[in-house]
């Protein structure tokens, strides 16, 4: 049975225009591309410089998340999984049923400083439908998103690239004006929709998987 990527369940749970229909075309798209990732080791994004601050960035984000609540983050180890999905958080709290997970942002231009800035850009990447999987397999009852803006590592800037924006102007902001948190309060008809829409899911990533182990068998 396959299991989808938590990062990913925004993209098969939005509802259909037409009410005869269960997966939206998006949807669809997803799961084939999901599909030829497995089959044949292919994958449509592969990263960039932007995602790859994110690696470099990662667990220095994690611990300054941890300062700012006064407390000791690491990097969370170990992917749990239901029928459905499967997830790993950055950082797992359970002291105070807490997920938090951390976002680099790229530089001063791209950084949700503002609370309406960060709340669209959660929405608009899937994040909100993200921690609620987290939180579902966690068993958590809230999630935090941190948007950090760190300066850039110098092995990532091209020529083309204005060190004093990406370095020099981001370290002269305060460290606490680098940070924005959206809290996201763990929602149980989401998780429904979820319960709901993942089967249809599966199904049609069995229904691609068969036909081309079918063809290749004729």
């Amino acid at each position: 049975m396959k299991l989808f990527r938590a990062s990913s369940v925004h993209k098969l749970i939005a509802t259909p225009r037409s009410k005869s229909e269960v997966l939206t075309e998006t949807a669809k798209t997803t799961i084939r591309e999901i599909a030829k990732q497995d089959l044949f080791g292919f994958k449509a994004f592969t990263g960039n410089k932007y995602t790859e601050k994110g690696l470099l960035l990662e667990d220095e984000a994690i611990e300054l998340s941890g300062v700012m609540r006064n407390r000791f983050y690491t990097k969370h180890k170990g992917r749990l999984s239901n029928d459905f999905i499967t997830g790993e958080c950055d950082v797992l709290d359970s002291a105070n049923s807490l997920i938090i997970d951390t976002k680099c942002t790229w530089d001063i231009g791209t950084h949700p400083f503002f609370k309406d800035e960060a709340a669209e850009k959660v929405k608009k990447a899937g994040y909100d439908v993200q921690m609620q999987c987290y939180m579902w397999l966690y068993e958590m009852d809230k999630a935090e998103i941190d948007f950090w803006l760190l300066p850039c590592p110098r092995e990532l800037l091209t020529r083309f690239d204005d060190d004093y924006q990406l370095i020099d102007l981001v370290e002269q902001t305060d460290i606490k004006d680098r940070i924005t948190t959206v809290t996201i309060a763990r929602d149980d008809k989401v998780i429904e929709r979820i319960k709901e829409v993942i089967p249809h899911a599966q199904a049609y990533y069995d229904v691609l998987c068969e036909q081309y182990t079918t063809e290749i068998l004729i």
